[in-house]
């Protein structure tokens, strides 16, 4: 079964150069440090931090897997070896003869599938499994977002999050590259593309471009007409959009028409890392776009992969058909060869339109919450059950119940903490998430460090509070959570409810000991530090019964399940 070439290939496998195997070595720790990251984003962190640490991850991957493929090439061959020689056995066998001279009509058939030479065998075979791997996982979140699964939950609390971290910089941002998958620019990248492969003779090329364009808006009109979900609220959105939510038409073209072009780069360009560096830039672009709809606030988490699982699907169908023809059907040899210019010159066309266009093409407006004023008569022991009582994760996990109710303005609020010694928490923004990251690991202070955003009947806080310790550390603080709720009392008094807790230190929790903050299990003791460090006098009154229960983290806390009522002045 082996011959002296593939014994000699073996033997030489020792000659793989060692930058490749401290490259695939160095890839595998950095993946497994970027996957306790991203695990920890996403029980902890803000789903933009959690977003970039995802999106770190595949690259980490395609580097990874880029080195391995490097590193094993000449054992690759040997095992290449292997499989056609125990092919060849199986081809030998005397059962799998029999089973090949029986006279059903499906093995025959079953047999063409799978040759390399038949336009309707492995290739068609290979392209079909793919499309259809990528359909059924899109399929099965139809169905939980139809059915109003748990996924829904989360797409509501990342939706009423996105007003919190917004800053004029990412917007600006994030406005310019949403323009790079609206229509006008679509329609736009098409004819260019069309044109300029028409006049190369590329025709099959050009005609793959109109039917992809074409069946991606067929498609899509098709699903948000046929499942009818409505976008977000326009409370949440700082651009207009109209039509139904759910695919991204943004999302799927990109997925589609940047696949189409680095698939183009990819075939015309001999050079590895330029064609690893295509790939990455198609997957880098994709991700941005779906993280614009998000942030601009006109389509929720499940809209976006979804236009990715769909635009994965119909982008195997048609690099697959284009294969076939190229293969199989055409003479000609340089059909997919297209200039090593012509991608990279449309491709910055596109980033210059985006820029310059964005400002016209996606304005902006401003966005003002009105919550609803529901009037409360009194806050006492029956009443107050009417108000949210429990804060949750991201995932909708229940964690502490209200430790304080207070009744004021935001000014009298925000007045009262600033004057005895607290500090208002940033906006969680990436920037600031990953300052306080950076600050924390050096043990300094920084006073104003966002905190892990939590939720309560499905709203992010509208304001944290924080104060540090006599250790002078980012590792220990004293904070508090406080939200706004729909009420208010019938003199206009508007009904804040809070939680707090005491970081005492850094921990690595869970079964994957993922860094954060340990809180003191005691939360009632955080509860008479803030009421005496403001020198306020509260009124005692239950809300819940006495209880156990555990944090986002998986830290322990008790309760006697009181909060404090608090007329502010």
């Amino acid at each position: 079964m082996w011959d002296c070439a593939y014994a000699n290939c073996l033997m030489r496998s020792v000659s793989t150069p060692k930058k490749y195997y401290f490259a695939a070595l160095t890839t595998v720790i950095l993946l497994a440090l970027n996957f306790y990251s991203t695990k920890a984003m996403l029980v902890f962190g803000s789903p933009m931090l959690f977003a970039l640490a995802l999106l770190v991850e595949f690259v980490l991957l395609g580097i990874f897997l880029y080195n391995l493929a490097r590193s094993l090439t000449t054992p690759g061959r040997v095992a290449k070896s292997l499989t056609i020689s125990a092919w060849d056995g199986l081809k030998t066998n005397v059962y799998m003869k029999q089973i090949r001279e029986s006279k059903s009509p499906f093995l025959p058939w079953t047999s063409r599938r799978f040759q390399v030479r038949n336009r309707y065998g492995l290739l068609l075979t290979f392209t079909i499994l793919v499309a259809s791997y990528f359909l059924v996982n899109f399929l099965n979140l139809l169905f939980a977002v139809t059915s109003k699964g748990s996924i829904t939950q989360i797409d509501t609390r990342v939706l009423n999050l996105m007003p919190s971290i917004r800053t004029p910089l990412q917007t600006t941002f994030f406005r310019a590259v949403t323009t790079l998958a609206n229509f006008q620019t679509t329609i736009l990248l098409t004819i260019a593309l069309v044109i300029v492969l028409w006049l190369k003779r590329h025709r099959v090329l050009a005609g793959m471009f109109i039917v992809a364009v074409t069946a991606e808006e067929l498609i899509t009109w098709i699903i948000k007409n046929s499942v009818q979900r409505h976008r977000p609220d326009q409370s949440l959105s700082i651009i207009r959009e109209g039509g139904y939510s759910f695919p991204s038409g943004h999302v799927f073209r990109a997925t589609l028409l940047f696949g189409l072009l680095a698939y183009l780069f990819f075939k015309s360009s001999n050079s590895k890392k330029a064609k690893f560096t295509g790939i990455v830039l198609f997957v880098l672009s994709v991700f941005l776009v779906a993280i614009s709809r998000i942030y601009l606030g006109v389509h929720y988490p499940s809209d976006v992969w979804g236009s990715v699982l769909i635009g994965w699907a119909l982008l195997a169908l048609s690099i697959g058909g284009v294969e076939i023809v190229s293969r199989y059907e055409s003479s000609d040899t340089d059909l997919l060869r297209v200039s090593k210019k012509t991608v990279p010159v449309i491709s910055g066309l596109l980033v210059v339109f985006a820029i310059s266009a964005s400002p016209f093409l996606v304005p902006t407006h401003q966005v003002v919450i009105t919550p609803p004023n529901l009037v409360l008569q009194a806050i006492d022991s029956i009443s107050v059950s009417r108000l949210p009582l429990y804060s949750e994760t991201l995932t909708g996990s229940r964690m502490e119940p209200i430790s304080f109710i207070y009744v004021g303005s935001e000014n009298q609020l925000v007045g009262t903490f600033t004057a005895h010694g607290w500090y208002r928490a940033d906006k969680s923004t990436v920037s600031n998430t990953l300052r306080a990251i950076a600050i924390g690991f050096q043990g300094r202070q920084y006073l104003t460090a966002p905190v892990t955003p939590s939720y309560l009947n499905f709203k992010p806080e509208n304001i944290a509070f924080e104060q540090s310790t006599a250790t002078h550390s980012l590792k220990q603080r004293h904070h508090t959570r406080i939200w706004r709720t729909d009420y208010v009392l019938p003199d206009g008094r508007q009904i804040w409810v809070a939680t707090a807790s005491f970081d005492e230190g850094v921990e690595f929790a869970g079964a994957a000991k993922l860094p954060t903050h340990h809180i003191d299990p005691n939360i009632d003791r955080e509860r008479s530090y803030i009421i005496t460090s403001l020198g306020l006098q509260g009124e005692l009154l239950t809300v819940v019964q006495p209880q156990l229960g555990k944090n986002a983290s998986g830290d322990s806390f008790f309760t006697d399940g009181i909060a404090e009522l608090v007329h502010l002045k």
